[in-house]
């Protein structure tokens, strides 16, 4: 099972997986899109489903059977001040990358662990590590991804499951300019991101979880690798300066002006 799948990293991934030979399950809100992605290998089949509704996610596992394989890649953006973010907004963003996310893996880990067999990739982000503006509550949904994996590869660890993270860095996509909305785009800051890495390259990261990610130092894949170099910021005593992040934090006009206010 893929989430996410209409688009990018979710696309790049089941695709990839169902060329080395599995039976996917791609799952997204957009039925024209995954209908497109399920026309591209025969391995791959679709399920609409919105995964910020609970009545769906566990819809979505009935109707899955047994997953061998769970790649939580879905997953929404924000760009901006806390201050200026709507209250539902935080709560949709907290539904749709952590309590989805943690719902789906309940759901299917009983059946892996009966199996002795099974795989979980989340997809989180090299921000998981560090947090600055204008990606404080973004990130946050990321650091909560960071510690519910790592605390379940413990709790499964020698039962069969194997729980991954895969965290990329800039990707070429255009998750960036759909995050806020048609009514607040934030391709004002980083546009659809084209200088980033193509979604194929954490596309590969994923599998190599998949086959890896029993076995140490695949817990926990950066794309590009190098920065996984971003997990010194949690280190006391050791800061990185990420981006503009320090500026923005001091200058919080700074970043309206971004957007053009």
């Amino acid at each position: 099972m893929v989430t996410g799948a209409s688009s990018g990293i979710g696309w790049e991934t089941a695709l990839l997986l169902a060329r080395k030979g599995a039976l996917v399950r791609a799952v997204a809100r957009s039925e024209d899109d995954l209908d497109r992605l399920a026309g591209t290998h025969p391995n791959i089949t679709s399920h609409v489903a919105d995964l910020a509704d609970p009545e769906q996610r566990a819809s979505l596992a009935r109707s899955a059977g047994d997953v061998d394989i769970l790649v939580n890649n879905a997953g929404l953006g924000w760009t901006g001040l806390v201050e200026d973010m709507p209250a539902e907004r935080v709560r949709l963003l907290f539904e749709v990358n952590v309590m989805a996310l943690v719902d789906l893996t309940q759901q299917v880990l009983p059946g892996m662990l009966e199996r002795k067999q099974g795989r979980v990739v989340n997809v989180a982000s090299v921000v998981s590590w560090v947090s600055a503006p204008p990606f404080t509550m973004y990130a946050a949904t990321k650091f909560a991804v960071q510690g519910f994996s790592e605390g379940l590869r413990r709790e499964v660890s020698g039962r069969g499951v194997a729980v991954s993270t895969v965290n990329p860095g800039p990707i070429a996509t255009k998750f960036w300019v759909r995050s806020n909305g048609e009514d607040r785009p934030s391709q004002h800051l980083i546009g659809d991101l084209k200088t980033g890495l193509p979604p194929s390259f954490a596309a590969r990261a994923v599998l190599r979880a998949v086959r890896l990610g029993a076995f140490p130092g695949y817990g926990t894949i950066a794309v590009p690798r190098f920065l996984g170099l971003a997990r010194l910021a949690a280190v006391p005593g050791l800061r990185l300066v990420v981006n503009a992040g320090s500026l923005v934090s001091r200058q919080p006009t700074v970043w309206r002006a971004m957007q053009g206010d």
